[in-house]
């Protein structure tokens, strides 16, 4: 798919030539920093950890922004593989999924809930070497051979690239050295998991260094399909980056970057468990309950049945699986003009193409037992998306100063095509049902469109105090065509009705369809403040008013011509947020604070309505939220680290009365715990002449009770999560051999679920893992 008005890299490769430094992430830092820099190295045990969040080199203990960021160590040493192995240790940061192509990231109560059209934004922000990923399901491959990532926390409304306004997730990879090197690192566990993964790099020439990655992960299932002997959330996956980095003269730098990833399984489990209504009880837990008898024994929690449809015209049942491939290029260009500014591009291009086919309710008539009830419908949801993504952002960022101003400017485009084609299929015993018998499909394709220019200026007083002001302006249109057609009415069940599959059903008889094309457009300003001060080298204070934004969009499965047309709103958050970064006890102890206040308009909240079995988006009038922050360091010893963190909450709808008229007024935000902590600590011991040959390192991660949706009536109960692993270092590091285990007490939770009629249909998390590891580095 061609994009249309993008610029060339070769254009914009030829407009940097001819100058100096190097990328943002070696530029040298502010006088101030480099000073900080270099006490803390001479005597913290804690270390330091650089990020980039504000377009700048900064010490994460002198950045005005709430950041959990993870260095390259902790991320190999923990082995931390994917966004729900990050959120068990960042402050502030929950994961749930529906599906694979629905995830849903939540910092600090604000979540993007199954906004999967292709007009829908995500409200908390995916970043890849400054390129924003628009699809979060067709950005899905694990954390491998990477330098770094930042877990951005508030309203990113000036400087992050794309105006996000829950927070971000910034992965930063590692770049291609000149000097030889590499590692490879092979592991074995439970469920046959078998994890290869490695990178070589080195230079080329004076001037350009190379980098290959690559990891590959095959895992059997968590869960199992007895009703076709297959394996579900099993995993084969091959993942694969190349790089080049050009370090020229007069500090002109290019950076290319090329990723491809592909991932197949045979899709994921669900499992209906009973509501917490005692007086009713939902058609798949009471078939499951039915099964079990026929078997003789209890159905396990991590068995179903899923059913496989047949679709209209086809000879075969099309089986459960999730098919996806993506890969994109990233150039990052930088030109410094000696004693002004350095000139920084990022230019992305990302495809993707995805196939997932998944039961939503686990069981259903054909369930090879021959249980049958009248309301035991199933319902499969086919999803096939095909999304090309383009970005340019180019900045202007001064030399840093120590008293004065400093500045940013900037300017962002990005373009997203997006094809998806949903195919729902469902049948039902009982012929009164008839809404819920037949296929009907929908083929919505969309073309989003943004662009933003924005600044940023600073002044420093002295070495203690600093404003920051800055500003951007954004504009999103959105536009596209859907065709919603009722292909058949009817089922093996009720083979003459001729009435549509919700959501169609309302309007439409078998064979009946529309077209309607959609466009809307929404621009917003987004201004954002900061005070600093800086008392000492060990304290740091600072108070930020700051704003974000997120553009409307169009459903995903419209009923009609008209739901098809109707946009909703776009949402805006407004916060205010003080924070305090502290070492103390001569550096070997670090408290860091934040407290905020968050006030959302036009919350865009999508749930599922269990009359028409479709997905709604509607905008809450109001929500705020309040909340504070902790995390913090001890070293007890150089040798034994102690870590934690805890966040606490506080949340509510303001007048909030959806589509359907339910009053979800006063409630707590869904998909939100009301608090959650990690603590941990690692310790390393001598061996003979070696030096921190043995390590150990505990996590455990306790979240609070959780909301599923806006009424607040289904649930998840508290619950933590048990990770460690035992390391063993000989030879000073050449090579390292680790066990590892993750939830090492088996606890059973929940990752999503759907409440259907007296039931809630679940997806469940990982139960126990554990496994071996061999490192070797050259």
């Amino acid at each position: 798919m061609q994009i249309k008005g993008s610029v060339s890299l070769a254009a914009i490769a030829a407009t940097f030539l001819g100058a100096a430094p190097a990328w943002s992430q070696t530029q040298p830092a502010d006088t101030a920093t480099q000073d900080q820099t270099a006490q803390a190295e001479d005597y913290s045990p804690l270390g330091q950890i650089v990020v980039t969040a504000q377009r700048r080199d900064t010490d994460l203990q002198t950045t005005s922004v709430a950041i959990t960021a993870f260095s390259a160590d902790t991320l190999e040493d923990e082995r931390i593989l994917s966004f729900e192995d990050l959120a068990s240790r960042s402050t502030s940061l929950s994961f749930t999924a529906l599906s694979p192509l629905d995830q849903e990231f939540n910092i600090r109560g604000i979540t993007n809930t199954r906004l999967d059209s292709p007009s829908a934004d995500q409200s908390i922000g995916i970043f890849v070497d400054e390129v924003y990923v628009g699809r979060s399901g067709l950005f899905n491959f694990d954390l491998f051979d990477i330098a770094r990532v930042e877990v951005i926390r508030g309203p990113q409304g000036v400087l992050l690239g794309r105006n996000v306004v829950g927070g971000a997730i910034s992965i930063i990879t590692a770049e291609p050295e000149q000097t030889p090197g590499g590692s490879f690192t092979f592991s074995y566990g439970n469920f046959d998991e078998v994890l290869a993964r490695g990178h070589v790099t080195g230079g080329l020439s004076d001037t350009v260094s190379a980098r290959l990655s690559f990891q590959t992960r095959n895992r059997d299932g968590y869960n199992r399909d007895i009703l076709h002997g297959r394996d579900l959330d099993d995993i084969q996956s091959v993942q694969l980056r190349g790089q080049l980095l050009h370090e020229g003269a007069e500090g002109f730098t290019a950076r290319l970057i090329v990723d491809y990833t592909n991932d197949q399984s045979n899709g994921f489990h669900s499992v209906a468990i009973n509501a917490p209504d005692p007086t009713t009880q939902g058609p798949w837990s009471a078939a499951r309950e039915a099964v079990s008898a026929a078997l003789g024994r209890p159905l396990r929690i991590r068995e179903s049945l899923p059913e496989h449809p047949l679709y209209t015209g086809d000879a075969n049942e099309t089986p459960q699986e999730l098919d996806r491939e993506a890969w994109g290029i990233t150039l990052q260009l930088s030109k410094e003009f000696d004693g002004f500014a350095t000139l920084e591009s990022v230019t992305g291009y990302r495809h993707g193409d995805a196939f997932n086919l998944y039961d939503q309710t686990g069981i259903g008539p054909d369930n090879g037992f021959g249980v049958l009830t009248p309301t035991l419908f199933t319902f499969p949801v086919n999803e096939t998306e095909e999304i090309d993504q383009f970005s340019q952002e180019i900045r202007l960022v001064s030399d840093p100063v120590p008293q004065g101003f400093d500045w940013i400017v900037g300017a962002y485009y990005q373009r997203d095509e997006v094809d998806k084609f949903d195919r729902f299929w469902a049948e039902v015993p009982l012929p009164v049902l008839v809404t819920l018998s037949g296929e009907s499909t929908w083929d919505n394709s969309a073309e989003n469109e943004t662009y933003a220019v924005f600044g940023q200026v600073g002044y420093r007083f002295n070495d203690m105090w600093r404003i920051v002001a800055g500003v951007r302006y954004t504009h999103d249109s959105k536009s596209g065509t859907v065709t919603g057609t009722a292909v058949e009415g009817g089922d093996q069940f009720n083979p003459t009705d001729t009435v549509a599959l919700t959501p169609l059903a309302a309007t439409f008889s078998e064979g009946e369809s529309f077209t309607a094309s959609y466009s809307d457009s929404w621009s917003e300003v987004t201004p954002q403040a900061t005070i600093e001060f800086t008392p000492n080298d060990d304290l740091f204070f600072y108070a930020t008013y700051s704003t974000g934004f997120k553009g409307g969009g169009f459903e995903d499965d419209p009923a009609n011509a008209v739901a098809a047309q109707t946009s909703y709103d776009p949402e805006t958050v407004t916060s205010f947020e003080v924070g305090a970064k502290i070492d103390f006890l001569d550096r070997r102890a670090r408290l860091n604070i934040a407290a905020f206040i968050l006030d959302y308009q036009n919350l865009q909240v999508t749930q599922t309505n269990q009359d028409c079995l479709c997905n709604i988006t509607d905008n809450a009038a109001d929500a705020e939220i309040l909340g504070v922050e902790f995390e913090a360091q001890f070293a007890v010893t150089d040798n034994f680290i102690l870590f934690g963190g805890a966040t606490f909450l506080e949340t509510e709808y303001i007048d909030f009365v959806d589509s359907l008229g339910r009053d979800a007024s006063g409630n707590f935000l869904q998909r939100t715990p009301d608090y959650q902590f990690n603590i941990g600590g690692d310790l390393s011991v001598d061996i003979g002449d070696w030096e921190d040959a043995l390590t150990f390192h505990v996590n455990y991660t306790h979240r609070g009770k959780m909301f599923w949706a806006p009424e607040n009536v289904n649930f998840e109960e508290d619950y933590g999560l048990l990770d460690g692993r035992i390391s063993f270092t000989p030879n000073n590091g050449d090579w390292v051999f680790s066990v590892y285990g993750r939830n090492i007490t088996n606890e059973l939770y929940r990752t999503n679920i759907i409440p259907f009629f007296g039931d809630e249909v679940s997806r469940l998390g990982a139960p126990r893992t554990y496994g071996a590891e061999l490192r070797v580095r050259f």
